[in-house]
């Protein structure tokens, strides 16, 4: 299935309107509006709902060409079949908090991954305009609606939601988008963070080396500038380049390398024959993490790290690098733009590791000379029984 994202407005009234009632039909428990309250509803009633100040109304369309690597607005779309909706509307009270409604996705497209890109690309537009958190609200017994938001990184609060009329109360659940205001302090500041990199290759590279032999495959996570994916293809490796920030994968193909992008949340979708998410791909030798996990929050590492141990093949290697210390935080430095970091003492991030199904895991405190932040490295391989 491929599916692209679309970003609809007013003008395109006519074609979020089947969609939206195609939502109600199939499942009318599950939104506060009724099938009859907009049935017949006029053309400008339709256009107010897409009229929205800073919302984003999103299509997911099936069709044949490749997607879009974001959500846009095309005047004349290409031909293709909504298969899915969602809407995300900043608070009108709280700057700090959208909310994520409309959200449904067809019977026919589900467990393809297509609700949690609706849900990536409201929370991405969300924290560019502002928002700290994302919030939305479930019925209580929608439990495969609460699963996909679950696996899509929100959880239940205490808060009680809107009374329905059985006495009971929808349930709200929240996203904090910490590592989406994160990313987007990478894309404004791309160019900034390479010119205040230096061009010394970080250590992992040389414990990478001595974990694999000449021409081994790598996945290199959070490529950035390319510094040590260049340094890994200088030595007699072989380096697929990835990185979650689009202007640092403009950067590297502008320079003639070939890259993609790839958020290592990315957990939903098809898989391949040997279970790992296709997004990505593999199998390779080894895993390059320098100073990215670090801005994974630390619920979401243990999942991270299984889904770069199934990205490798049985005995493949792990060599990842994180900031020492505890618990997490934001920080101005190097970029003077905010970004997320979460800590790690050694005892921690060994366990964390292994837990993720790693073995022969070894972590040990890295920090150069005279410097003022610490750091961690963990190696690891893959079991050959796996």
């Amino acid at each position: 299935m491929t599916i692209e994202l679309r970003r609809v407005t007013a003008d395109d009234w006519a074609t979020w309107r089947p969609v939206r009632l195609a939502a109600l039909t199939d499942a009318p428990e599950a939104f506060g509006s009724r099938l009859a309250d907009w049935q017949d509803a006029p053309e400008a009633r339709w256009r107010g709902r897409l009229s929205l100040p800073g919302a984003v109304d999103l299509l997911a369309i099936e069709h044949d060409r490749s997607p879009e690597q974001a959500p846009q607005r095309t005047p004349d779309p290409s031909p293709g079949r909504p298969v899915g909706m969602a809407t995300g509307v900043p608070s009108a009270e709280d700057p700090a908090v959208a909310e994520l409604t409309s959200m449904w996705v067809a019977p026919e497209a589900r467990g393809h991954g297509v609700a949690r890109r609706l849900i990536d690309a409201v929370a991405r537009a969300m924290a560019e305009h502002g928002a700290a958190r994302l919030e939305l609200s479930v019925m209580p017994d929608n439990h495969r609606a609460r699963r996909t938001y679950e696996r899509a990184g929100f959880t239940l609060t205490d808060a009680p939601g809107d009374e329905l009329p059985d006495g009971r109360h929808e349930l709200v659940m929240v996203r904090e988008l910490a590592a989406e205001r994160t990313l987007i302090a990478y894309e404004r500041g791309a160019d900034r963070y390479a010119e205040r990199t230096d061009d010394h290759r970080a250590g992992l590279v040389d414990d990478l080396l001595a974990l694999v032999p000449t021409g081994s495959q790598v996945l290199e996570l959070g490529s950035g500038p390319g510094r040590d994916a260049d340094a890994l293809e200088a030595a007699g490796l072989s380096v697929e380049r990835t990185d979650g920030a689009a202007a640092f994968v403009d950067r590297l193909r502008a320079a003639g390398h070939d890259a993609r992008l790839l958020d290592v949340r990315d957990d939903d979708g098809p898989r391949d024959a040997g279970g790992c998410p296709t997004p990505w791909r593999g199998p390779y030798d080894a895993v390059f993490a320098n100073a990215v996990l670090l801005h994974v929050d630390r619920d979401d590492t243990r999942p991270v790290l299984d889904r770069a141990r199934r990205a490798v093949r049985p005995g493949g290697v792990l060599a990842a690098t994180v900031k020492r210390g505890d618990g997490d935080g934001w920080s101005d430095r190097k970029l003077d733009d905010p970004r997320w970091f979460t800590y790690w003492t050694e005892d921690a991030l060994a366990a964390v590791v292994t837990a993720a199904g790693w073995r022969g895991v070894t972590v040990r405190e890295t920090t150069r000379p005279g410097a003022d932040e610490r750091w961690l490295t963990a190696t690891a391989h893959r079991p050959e029984e796996d």
